[in-house]
């Protein structure tokens, strides 16, 4: 017994002898560098800063939408349906039903007045991008709109609402389809 408490207890201290010299291996210039050229050091963190970044955000976006949860969804939605209902026939409250929101035109739903800044983007859907950047930040999204939110800005927040709502309508549709423009 206690011969095998002592290779378990070598084993762990290989494995993290292993893991700090992988550390060295994958970083070798800052161990070999960094005190003898530390301005060098510095340039190389300036370039890097200066290279133009990708947006990767859809990808991001699609990812997490795939990984989201619906029971986190609906937990998170709370936050919302003290304004907006989700049921199939629902009553509008302080804002519209939210039933089947997915693809469905920005301002449609019928007796339910709508603020002037949105009834100007009816012409376009409440497609995944654009309901994420709505429940991230109304107002930026749509500028004078009634809703008094200021968003979620946690992504996978949205992610999971954005499930939850997809999940809330006639015939929910499969993640692999949607995409983040």
């Amino acid at each position: 017994m206690k011969r095998e408490v002592i290779d378990i207890l070598e084993r762990i201290k290989n494995l993290y002898l292993t893991g700090l010299l992988s550390g060295f291996v994958i970083y070798p210039t800052i161990l070999s560098t960094s005190k003898l050229y530390p301005n060098m050091i510095r340039k190389q963190a300036v370039i890097r800063s200066i290279k133009p970044k990708t947006n990767k955000q859809p990808q991001v976006l699609s990812t997490l939408l795939l990984c989201s949860s619906l029971n986190k969804g609906e937990r998170y939605f709370s936050v919302c349906s003290g304004c907006h209902s989700v049921g199939e026939g629902g009553t509008h409250k302080l804002g519209p039903n939210l039933w089947s929101v997915v693809f469905r035109s920005i301002a449609g739903c019928s007796n339910y007045v709508y603020s002037p800044a949105l009834i100007k983007l009816s012409n376009l859907k409440w497609t995944l991008n654009n309901l994420n950047k709505f429940i991230k930040h109304p107002s930026s999204f749509v500028n004078g709109t009634y809703m008094n939110f200021s968003g979620i800005k946690d992504p996978i927040e949205r992610m999971d609402i954005l499930r939850y709502l997809i999940y809330n309508s006639f015939e929910p549709l499969s993640f692999n389809r949607f995409k983040f423009n």
